[in-house]
């Protein structure tokens, strides 16, 4: 019995459609969408300067899949995939939830993940940065005075089981956390310095081995050309990196 085993055995053909079926949308200067602001800052600023992520087929397939359950069921929901966007000192905050659904015990804004296990999830939650970014949204939402009726969100992930976690509404979560965070990333933009960014966080992909501000990465980076290299403050929305849309 011959047996092959791995995401690389699969046909060119569906690894060009995995590839094609990704939407990203442009990442503006000056604007921030809530996943940038809600994990490692540094990672936010690297990822900009240096063009953003390219994955492997098993990436590719993970956000295929993400992006394919997320377009056919949050439609299944009256009120569902909603952009926000706020703006204060030239610098604008964007997100978008998946939906909200009332189950009987009142409107609940959701926020729907496919990761590619839940082993870590059943036994830890969620993870912070997850809880922070659908907080971000309900307050992004009652900044532009939209479901005001809505005081609960829930981070809701399905891959080989399904974990829901309960997120407590941030009332001021805008002034006291997203708005300083927002204006240090957009310094650090525009000064073409990360030094003064928050360092890695508690989430996982903030360790040194993951996070693109780790050591490693700096030193891969430098040796390409340097901080900034490939990215123009003074380039064009439409020629700027992108990002995977969420």
């Amino acid at each position: 019995m011959r047996l092959r085993v791995g995401f690389e055995n699969l046909p060119e053909p569906i690894v060009a459609h995995l590839r094609n079926s990704i939407h990203r949308r442009p990442r503006y200067f000056h604007v921030y969408h809530v996943t940038e602001l809600t994990m490692c800052l540094r990672k936010a600023y690297y990822r900009r300067v240096h063009g953003g992520d390219e994955w492997g087929v098993r990436g590719l397939w993970n956000v295929y899949r993400g992006s394919l359950l997320d377009s056919r069921w949050s439609p299944l929901f009256p009120v569902n995939q909603r952009t926000f966007l706020v703006t204060k000192r030239g610098v604008t905050i964007t997100g978008k939830f998946d939906f909200v659904y009332d189950d009987g015990g009142g409107p609940v804004l959701y926020d729907l993940k496919m990761p590619a296990n839940l082993y870590y999830k059943k036994k830890e939650g969620v993870g912070q940065g997850y809880r922070r970014q659908v907080a971000a949204y309900l307050a992004l939402a009652h900044a532009n005075g939209e479901l005001l009726d809505v005081h609960r969100a829930r981070v809701l992930m399905v891959a080989d089981d399904v974990v829901v976690e309960e997120v407590e509404e941030w009332s001021d979560m805008l002034d006291v956390w997203l708005w300083p965070r927002a204006f240090m990333l957009d310094s650090a933009l525009n000064l073409r310095d990360p030094s003064g960014l928050q360092g890695p966080e508690e989430n996982w992909e903030c360790s040194s081995a993951y996070c693109p501000a780790s050591t490693d990465f700096r030193i891969a980076f430098a040796r390409q050309g340097g901080l900034g290299a490939d990215l123009s403050l003074e380039e064009s929305a439409e020629e700027s990196a992108l990002e995977v849309e969420a």
